[in-house]
């Protein structure tokens, strides 16, 4: 009987162990586990720390207009959603490293959310590497209207039109390097002119006043100098983009290599261009510019 009780108990602790084993074997990990998740939320913080420094550097561009709006308001979704996504992750990691017990299922989760966020921080750390080479290249090229334009036309000749390409080379040959720097994110492009005019007053009766009151389409009305210098300075910003459509898609590679192009035109009529100079004159001509933007988002 003794051998008996003696045999039986044997078999309770070795049932007992081939119980507890498979369960305790996970706990052996979970200090490991989660010590990698603390680092991975270490380095999403930092990633926020790089965002919120694109987001000032973002702000001040748009302040000395090196950034036109489209372009600005895309950028800060982008580095909005970002954020977001980390805040997210380093909730729900801070969360599983606060449990003092695991259990199976809960060492499940641990494992999962490790792999998930190691998966994610590689992503999002593509993300504002995108960013800061986006926002700290020179998206902006400044074109000269009298260059490119005849006083009182907001046309270009066929001969000025054919030389443009100098003007366009800068902005195609950024916009190809950066396609092929970053293969692995779809792109969407955006080109964007800003013109601008000084203050001079544009005379009723002259071909140039009555052009731009048919554009206007102001049929009864006149339009004084500020309607009328903004639709010029439009009109020159529409006749860049028009040729700027051509030379991309003839000479540029990146046209084919882009999910998507938006191009966008305004006129800023006798805004300042360059917010930094304070001492313009009426008929300055660095206020007879239009500003061609360029930027690309991942889709």
């Amino acid at each position: 009987m003794r051998q008996f009780t003696l045999l039986y108990s044997l078999f309770l602790l070795g049932a007992a162990i081939l119980t507890v084993t498979p369960s305790c074997t996970p706990y052996k990990k979970v200090s490991t586990t989660k010590k990698d998740l603390k680092k991975l939320n270490d380095s999403l913080d930092l990633q926020q720390k790089n965002l919120r420094e694109l987001e000032a550097l973002r702000k001040k561009k748009v302040a000395d207009n090196q950034i036109d709006d489209t372009a600005s308001f895309r950028i800060q979704t982008f580095i909005n959603n970002t954020t977001n996504e980390i805040v997210k992750i380093i909730n729900d990691n801070t969360l599983l490293i606060g449990d003092i017990e695991v259990n199976r299922k809960d060492w499940n989760k641990l494992q999962k959310a490790l792999t998930f966020s190691r998966g994610s921080s590689k992503k999002i750390g593509d993300k504002v590497l995108l960013l800061n080479d986006l926002i700290n290249r020179n998206m902006v090229v400044k074109i000269d209207q009298d260059v490119v334009f005849e006083p009182g036309k907001y046309t270009v000749s066929p001969t000025v039109a054919s030389s443009l390409g100098k003007l366009f080379e800068p902005v195609a040959k950024e916009i190809d390097q950066f396609v092929l720097k970053y293969p692995d994110f779809p792109l969407s492009l955006v080109i964007t002119a800003k013109g601008y005019a000084d203050g001079t007053a544009i005379v009723e009766g002259t071909p140039l006043y009555s052009s731009l009151k048919d554009r206007l389409k102001l049929q009864t009305s006149n339009p004084d100098t500020k309607e009328l210098n903004k639709e010029l300075s439009r009109a020159r910003a529409e006749a860049v983009i028009t040729l700027f459509k051509q030379y991309t898609f003839d000479r540029s590679k990146s046209g084919g290599s882009v999910r998507n192009i938006l191009y966008l035109y305004e006129g800023k009529g006798d805004s300042p261009p360059d917010p930094k100079i304070k001492s313009y004159n009426i008929d300055d001509p660095r206020r007879r510019v239009v500003f061609l933007f360029w930027s690309l988002f991942p889709d």
